[in-house]
Protein backbone atom coordinates (compact mmCIF):
# COMPACT_ATOMS: atom_id res chain seq x y z
CA UNK A 1 0.00 0.00 0.00
CA UNK A 2 1.44 3.27 -0.91
CA UNK A 3 1.51 6.06 1.66
CA UNK A 4 0.87 10.01 1.83
CA UNK A 5 3.77 11.87 0.90
CA UNK A 6 4.80 13.70 3.94
CA UNK A 7 3.18 17.37 4.35
CA UNK A 8 5.90 19.96 4.74
CA UNK A 9 3.87 22.11 7.15
CA UNK A 10 3.75 18.71 10.04
CA UNK A 11 7.34 16.98 9.44
CA UNK A 12 6.51 15.16 12.90
CA UNK A 13 3.47 12.64 11.67
CA UNK A 14 2.25 12.89 14.91
CA UNK A 15 -0.33 15.86 15.59
CA UNK A 16 -2.96 15.30 18.35
CA UNK A 17 -6.42 16.85 18.09
CA UNK A 18 -8.63 18.39 20.73
CA UNK A 19 -5.75 17.58 23.63
CA UNK A 20 -7.44 18.16 27.18
CA UNK A 21 -4.79 19.86 29.59
CA UNK A 22 -3.52 19.30 32.84
CA UNK A 23 -1.63 22.52 34.01
CA UNK A 24 0.72 21.47 36.85
CA UNK A 25 3.39 23.99 39.00
CA UNK A 26 5.48 22.80 42.04
CA UNK A 27 5.15 25.37 44.67
CA UNK A 28 6.64 23.12 47.77
CA UNK A 29 9.31 25.24 47.28
CA UNK A 30 6.99 27.70 49.60
CA UNK A 31 7.26 26.15 53.16
CA UNK A 32 5.95 29.33 54.68
CA UNK A 33 3.02 29.47 52.55
CA UNK A 34 2.51 25.97 53.33
CA UNK A 35 2.44 26.11 56.94
CA UNK A 36 0.67 29.80 57.36
CA UNK A 37 -2.25 28.62 54.82
CA UNK A 38 -2.32 25.13 56.76
CA UNK A 39 -2.33 27.24 60.02
CA UNK A 40 -5.47 29.32 59.20
CA UNK A 41 -7.64 27.32 57.35
CA UNK A 42 -7.39 24.69 60.44
CA UNK A 43 -8.91 27.63 63.02
CA UNK A 44 -11.57 28.37 60.02
CA UNK A 45 -12.23 24.78 60.25
CA UNK A 46 -12.90 24.81 63.98
CA UNK A 47 -15.38 27.27 64.15
CA UNK A 48 -17.30 26.90 60.64
CA UNK A 49 -19.47 24.25 60.11
CA UNK A 50 -18.84 24.52 56.80
CA UNK A 51 -20.93 23.18 54.04
CA UNK A 52 -22.15 20.42 51.58
CA UNK A 53 -21.11 19.79 48.40
CA UNK A 54 -19.30 17.76 46.06
CA UNK A 55 -17.67 16.78 49.74
CA UNK A 56 -18.88 13.27 51.34
CA UNK A 57 -17.33 13.61 54.60
CA UNK A 58 -14.90 16.00 55.62
CA UNK A 59 -15.18 20.10 55.82
CA UNK A 60 -15.98 22.46 52.94
CA UNK A 61 -15.85 25.89 53.34
CA UNK A 62 -17.96 28.56 51.80
CA UNK A 63 -16.22 29.99 48.10
CA UNK A 64 -15.50 33.09 49.71
CA UNK A 65 -11.61 32.14 50.17
CA UNK A 66 -10.38 35.43 48.90
CA UNK A 67 -12.37 37.69 50.65
CA UNK A 68 -11.56 36.15 54.40
CA UNK A 69 -8.69 34.05 53.82
CA UNK A 70 -5.85 37.01 54.27
CA UNK A 71 -2.57 37.34 53.34
CA UNK A 72 -1.37 33.82 52.70
CA UNK A 73 -4.27 33.08 49.99
CA UNK A 74 -3.24 36.23 47.91
CA UNK A 75 0.42 35.30 47.86
CA UNK A 76 -0.91 31.81 46.68
CA UNK A 77 -3.44 33.21 43.68
CA UNK A 78 -0.61 36.18 42.43
CA UNK A 79 1.24 32.55 41.97
CA UNK A 80 -2.31 31.49 40.18
CA UNK A 81 -3.35 34.47 38.45
CA UNK A 82 0.13 34.44 36.54
CA UNK A 83 -0.29 31.24 35.46
CA UNK A 84 -4.06 31.68 34.45
CA UNK A 85 -2.58 34.65 32.34
CA UNK A 86 0.59 32.65 30.95
CA UNK A 87 -2.28 30.03 29.32
CA UNK A 88 -5.20 32.16 28.21
CA UNK A 89 -5.39 33.72 24.91
CA UNK A 90 -8.38 35.74 23.37
CA UNK A 91 -9.42 35.21 19.65
CA UNK A 92 -9.13 38.74 17.72
CA UNK A 93 -9.53 39.79 14.14
CA UNK A 94 -6.00 39.54 14.14
CA UNK A 95 -5.63 36.39 15.91
CA UNK A 96 -4.83 34.89 19.38
CA UNK A 97 -3.61 37.33 21.84
CA UNK A 98 -3.13 38.19 25.26
CA UNK A 99 -5.67 40.77 26.53
CA UNK A 100 -6.09 41.24 30.12
CA UNK A 101 -9.01 39.75 31.44
CA UNK A 102 -11.44 40.69 34.27
CA UNK A 103 -11.85 37.33 35.94
CA UNK A 104 -14.86 36.80 37.92
CA UNK A 105 -12.79 34.01 40.83
CA UNK A 106 -14.02 31.95 43.50
CA UNK A 107 -12.19 29.69 45.67
CA UNK A 108 -12.60 27.45 48.69
CA UNK A 109 -11.22 25.03 51.07
CA UNK A 110 -11.09 21.39 51.62
CA UNK A 111 -10.22 19.14 54.54
CA UNK A 112 -10.70 15.23 54.12
CA UNK A 113 -10.19 13.05 57.37
CA UNK A 114 -10.01 9.59 56.89
CA UNK A 115 -12.04 8.09 54.78
CA UNK A 116 -13.65 11.12 53.42
CA UNK A 117 -14.30 11.97 49.15
CA UNK A 118 -15.29 13.85 46.82
CA UNK A 119 -18.29 12.71 44.22
CA UNK A 120 -17.79 13.36 39.99
CA UNK A 121 -18.96 16.74 38.93
CA UNK A 122 -17.45 19.53 36.75
CA UNK A 123 -17.26 23.35 37.22
CA UNK A 124 -20.33 24.88 34.78
CA UNK A 125 -19.77 28.56 34.63
CA UNK A 126 -16.19 28.86 34.74
CA UNK A 127 -13.50 28.53 32.37
CA UNK A 128 -10.28 27.52 34.47
CA UNK A 129 -10.47 25.46 37.87
CA UNK A 130 -8.35 24.38 39.89
CA UNK A 131 -6.53 22.89 42.82
CA UNK A 132 -3.67 23.48 45.39
CA UNK A 133 -2.68 20.83 47.96
CA UNK A 134 -1.95 22.80 50.81
CA UNK A 135 -1.13 19.56 52.76
CA UNK A 136 -1.24 15.89 51.43
CA UNK A 137 -1.69 14.15 54.81
CA UNK A 138 1.87 12.18 54.37
CA UNK A 139 0.43 10.27 51.51
CA UNK A 140 2.35 11.38 48.46
CA UNK A 141 4.42 8.68 46.48
CA UNK A 142 1.52 6.48 48.13
CA UNK A 143 -1.38 5.40 45.46
CA UNK A 144 -2.70 2.73 48.03
CA UNK A 145 -3.25 5.73 50.50
CA UNK A 146 -6.18 7.25 47.82
CA UNK A 147 -7.37 11.02 48.01
CA UNK A 148 -6.11 11.27 44.22
CA UNK A 149 -7.53 13.54 42.14
CA UNK A 150 -9.06 11.55 39.20
CA UNK A 151 -9.88 13.02 35.75
CA UNK A 152 -12.05 11.42 33.48
CA UNK A 153 -11.75 11.25 29.80
CA UNK A 154 -14.70 14.19 28.47
CA UNK A 155 -15.87 11.71 25.41
CA UNK A 156 -16.93 9.17 28.07
CA UNK A 157 -16.20 5.21 27.64
CA UNK A 158 -16.77 5.52 23.07
CA UNK A 159 -12.88 5.11 22.81
CA UNK A 160 -13.27 1.76 24.80
CA UNK A 161 -16.55 0.41 22.97
CA UNK A 162 -15.42 -1.14 19.66
CA UNK A 163 -12.07 -2.88 20.97
CA UNK A 164 -11.58 -2.37 25.05
CA UNK A 165 -7.82 -4.34 24.91
CA UNK A 166 -6.57 -2.54 22.15
CA UNK A 167 -4.61 0.80 22.55
CA UNK A 168 -3.18 3.48 21.05
CA UNK A 169 0.67 3.39 20.98
CA UNK A 170 0.58 7.43 21.58
CA UNK A 171 2.04 9.11 25.07
CA UNK A 172 -1.32 10.39 26.59
CA UNK A 173 -3.53 8.19 24.25
CA UNK A 174 -3.63 5.03 26.57
CA UNK A 175 -6.15 6.15 29.38
CA UNK A 176 -8.48 6.84 26.08
CA UNK A 177 -12.31 6.42 27.48
CA UNK A 178 -10.53 5.45 30.92
CA UNK A 179 -9.80 8.09 33.57
CA UNK A 180 -6.15 9.41 34.84
CA UNK A 181 -5.26 9.88 38.44
CA UNK A 182 -3.00 12.82 39.83
CA UNK A 183 -2.15 11.76 43.59
CA UNK A 184 -1.63 15.00 46.47
CA UNK A 185 1.76 16.34 47.13
CA UNK A 186 1.93 19.38 49.18
CA UNK A 187 2.40 22.73 47.25
CA UNK A 188 1.48 21.04 44.19
CA UNK A 189 -0.86 23.26 42.11
CA UNK A 190 -3.07 22.22 39.34
CA UNK A 191 -4.74 24.08 36.41
CA UNK A 192 -7.65 22.51 34.16
CA UNK A 193 -10.25 23.25 32.22
CA UNK A 194 -13.49 23.68 34.28
CA UNK A 195 -15.69 21.14 31.99
CA UNK A 196 -13.47 18.56 32.89
CA UNK A 197 -15.24 15.52 35.02
CA UNK A 198 -13.51 14.75 37.96
CA UNK A 199 -13.31 13.11 41.94
CA UNK A 200 -11.62 12.54 44.84
CA UNK A 201 -11.20 8.99 45.63
CA UNK A 202 -11.33 7.74 49.65
CA UNK A 203 -8.52 9.44 51.50
CA UNK A 204 -7.08 6.48 53.51
CA UNK A 205 -4.58 8.60 55.29
CA UNK A 206 -4.06 9.15 58.93
CA UNK A 207 -4.76 12.76 59.25
CA UNK A 208 -6.03 15.51 57.48
CA UNK A 209 -5.55 16.23 53.85
CA UNK A 210 -6.16 20.11 53.26
CA UNK A 211 -6.42 21.50 49.79
CA UNK A 212 -7.98 24.88 48.25
CA UNK A 213 -10.11 24.55 45.09
CA UNK A 214 -11.00 27.94 42.81
CA UNK A 215 -12.44 28.80 39.23
CA UNK A 216 -11.90 31.51 36.97
CA UNK A 217 -14.66 32.58 35.13
CA UNK A 218 -14.18 35.23 31.85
Amino acid sequence: MNSLPPDPSHPDPLRLLFATPLIQQDLAGEPNLLAELREMLLARAAQDRGRQHSNQGGWQSDDCLLDWGGAPVRRLFDHIDRLVREYTMVSTETGLQRLPLNWRINAWANINRPGDSNDLHCHPGAFWSGCFYVDDAGIAGQPERGGGLRFYDPRGPMPLLHAPLVKMAIKGCVSAGLGETVYPRSGLLLLFPAWLNHAVTPHNGTRERISIAFNYAA
